[in-house]
């Protein structure tokens, strides 16, 4: 039985356990909201300047976007809560070659509290493509690939938390991911994925502001189609600063180890043994927030190993500053500063991960203006720029998007 049949028939069971906790007597709470969206993109696959000469085709291209979702939530007080949260997302890019998109993501969150401990399960569901904004949170590759590309992630994460004390908190969760890939139009050796991961995190207030802890992980990948596997352990200190009951800083600090084992399939000749390397280095994570009645910051840099779309590993050195401010009731304005660069650590069988290996530099303000009460207009510009490593293909784009969002009146019932 395959890993999304599984996640469909845990999403119909969660949807019947919620009507049965509903005789119970909860609060229910859905928020549907629709949002338009059109943008102008004078670089929409992120060509060099040299590939744009050379190309018949127009590089940019105005978007326009259709974005409806729905939030379902129940909670019965200090006894559980439910949460859904679907989303559909259509694209559409005149002019440009294969870059419609139709996507689709969805979120299930389910907790039970005790006195002491809070058991919780999170099922997520995302079809979506490298055109899509969203795909570059999760994909270290996004937006440096001249084709269309649709991608489907499953994952379920169940865990919990245990409060042994009032001054200290021990947590352990597990998730397991399934990563497949539909190249649309080009040939760049996508290799679908299985990643599965376990966390254990135990934190302890010291003092009456400073908290310590440590966290341990350890995460399996494994990509058949490119004969890749990894083990990845990682252990480090955590401490956090509360500056206020809005502001903190926290600090992560550690090692990570690295065994990879590359099968060796050859078509021909004799059947020689695996490839076993191992890579060690260390793992950075720093955020500081600090949050007042109209402005909020938020300053992070870290440094982790994600699983590569080509199968394989790259390092994720990441700074990233954000800074929102409500200049009135109704308006308010938003930066966001950002800078990272990826470096291969364990490649796949065709070297491909080290071509794409890169730097992008990212600035984007963006105001928001409610007009009343349901209806919200947003404008947003977005500037990109990436060079590569071992490739002659820098590239850079300014994009401009207007959102017009209707909030529908959330509707309220109680049981």
């Amino acid at each position: 039985m395959g890993f999304r049949t599984r996640l469909y028939q845990f999403i119909l069971f969660m949807s019947g356990l919620a009507v049965a906790m509903s005789a119970n007597g909860a609060e229910w709470k859905t928020e549907p909201t629709i949002n338009l969206r059109t943008q102008y993109n004078d670089n929409v696959r992120m060509r060099s300047e040299a590939e744009i000469r050379s190309s018949t085709d127009n590089p940019d291209s105005v978007g326009y976007t259709f974005d409806p979702r729905v939030k379902f939530k129940g909670e019965e007080l200090q006894l559980w809560d439910i949460s859904i949260d679907a989303r559909g997302r259509i694209t559409r890019f005149p002019g440009i070659e294969n870059a419609d998109s139709n996507n689709v993501f969805f979120v299930f969150d389910g907790g039970r509290q005790t006195e002491r401990s809070n058991w919780r399960l999170n099922a997520s569901y995302d079809q979506n493509s490298n055109f899509d904004t969203d795909f570059d949170t999760a994909n270290p590759n996004v937006g440096i690939l001249d084709d269309r590309t649709d991608r489907t992630t499953a994952t379920i994460a169940p865990s919990v938390i245990w409060s042994m004390s009032e001054t200290s908190q021990l947590s352990f969760s597990l998730s397991a991911t399934d990563v497949s890939y539909d190249e649309v139009i080009g040939n760049f050796n996508f290799t679908d994925y299985k990643y599965n991961s376990a966390q254990l995190l135990a934190n302890w207030q010291v003092l009456e502001k400073h908290s310590i802890g440590f966290t341990s992980s350890y995460a399996e990948y494994d990509s058949p189609d490119s004969n890749l596997s990894y083990n990845q352990v990682v252990l480090q200190m955590d401490y956090t600063y509360t500056i206020n009951q809005l502001s903190d800083l926290s600090l992560s600090l550690g090692g990570r180890s690295l065994d990879t084992t590359r099968s060796n399939q050859p078509t021909g000749g004799p059947v020689l043994g695996d490839i076993k390397t191992q890579s060690n280095g260390t793992v950075v994570n720093m955020l500081y927030n600090l949050t007042s009645e109209t402005t909020s910051q938020r300053f992070r840099v870290s440094r982790t190993i994600s699983p590569s779309s080509f199968g394989g590993a790259q390092e994720r050195r990441d700074i990233t500053y954000q800074l929102s401010i409500s200049n009135t009731e109704r308006f308010t304005t938003t930066l966001i500063l950002n800078a990272f660069e990826t470096d291969t650590v364990q490649d796949g069988p065709l070297q491909v991960n080290s071509r794409f290996d890169r730097q992008e530099y990212r600035i984007e303000p963006a105001i928001r203006y409610r007009l009343n009460r349901n209806w919200n207009l947003g404008l947003r510009y977005r500037y990109l720029n990436q060079s590569y490593t071992v490739q002659d293909r820098d590239a850079e784009s300014n994009a401009v998007f207007i959102d017009l969002t209707l909030h529908w009146p959330r509707l309220v019932s109680s049981y």
